[in-house]
């Protein structure tokens, strides 16, 4: 092949390149010389963002209440909306806005245990306004449009204790030989105090209750328990219930981890939580709020940057 007929539809392929996307390419060039003018966005974004001042309790568990809003906490000159004294927002402008908003349940030892809902709420232009009492919580019930919502659970898992505590040295116990019917058995005080009390969950292990130690029927026939017996300590046993000969248990690393099992222990972290609405179409007039609420009595909502509630305007 030569090298004329190579050139002829390399020329070919870049004029079907400019009669394609390079066309467009040039057109926007030529465009941006003409005026040079900057170029202005069709729809420019507005927001409001309204927070707390105080913590808020919660009355009553399992019922919804607006979520008390105070102050303002970013603008940007906007009037397209306005915090009301009953902490509900009135929208002035009509348009599509998306709303969201964030809270911050506490950690709370024997509280956060249960079902936590939030969420975001419309009423209607021309709706009455909701009833409100002076320095009480606002109690709704809740048959609002629901722009959205969010239930969480308020707690994580069991507060728990290790021994030995992690990057402490390796813990060693020698049960020796356990006859049939016997056990061996040996206390262990739990590094972090407060934690587990009688009637709280304990689990063991022995790095020497194995098949290649002690032999498989052996490491089958052993029964290896914990039990919180007081405060802070923990008994580990190792019974023979079967093994006529007995077992003679050699030397092995010792571990155990005790938890917390009352059902209110709770004790989580404070938890943040974002929830954000669909873009949705607003008059003039409409009203927005958020609610809470905890099937927890005593719950309550933090004051903080990371409760609060944000409107945007998009077109």
């Amino acid at each position: 092949m030569s090298d004329t007929s190579s050139r002829t539809r390399t020329d070919r392929n870049r004029r079907l390149l400019l009669g394609t996307g390079g066309a467009a390419l040039a057109l926007g060039a030529a465009g941006n010389a003409q005026a040079g003018t900057p170029k202005v966005p069709k729809y420019s974004i507005t927001r409001s963002r309204y927070g707390t001042s105080a913590e808020v309790t919660l009355p009553t568990a399992g019922d919804a209440y607006v979520l008390p809003l105070t102050t303002t906490a970013i603008s940007d000159g906007n009037s397209d909306s306005t915090l009301n004294a009953d902490s509900t927002i009135t929208i002035n402008n009509p348009g599509f806005y998306r709303v969201c908003m964030c809270v911050d349940w506490p950690g709370q030892h024997g509280v956060d245990r249960a079902l936590r809902t939030y969420g975001l709420r419309r009423r209607k232009a021309g709706m009455p306004p909701l009833q409100t009492t002076p320095g009480q919580l606002t109690l709704v019930d809740d048959s609002d449009q629901h722009l959205a919502t969010q239930d969480v659970t308020g707690s994580s898992a069991p507060t728990t204790v290790r021994y030995p505590m992690p990057g402490a040295p390796q813990v060693h116990w020698t049960p020796g030989v356990i006859p049939l019917g016997g056990h061996k058995s040996t206390n262990v005080r739990m590094p972090v105090a407060g934690v587990v009390t009688a009637g709280d969950i304990a689990l063991a292990s022995h790095g020497a209750l194995t098949d290649a130690a002690i032999g498989v029927a052996a490491a089958t026939a052993l029964i290896l328990e914990a039990k919180v017996i007081q405060d802070d300590l923990v008994r580990v046993s190792i019974t023979n219930p079967t093994i006529a000969a007995g077992v003679n248990v050699p030397t092995g690393v010792l571990q155990v981890l005790a938890m917390s099992a009352q059902n209110s222990v709770g004790e989580s972290a404070d938890g943040w939580t974002v929830l954000t609405s669909t873009t949705e179409q607003f008059f003039r007039g409409d009203t927005i709020y958020a609610i809470f609420e905890s099937l927890c009595p005593g719950d309550y909502m933090q004051t903080s940057e990371q409760v609060f509630v944000q409107i945007e305007k998009w077109a």
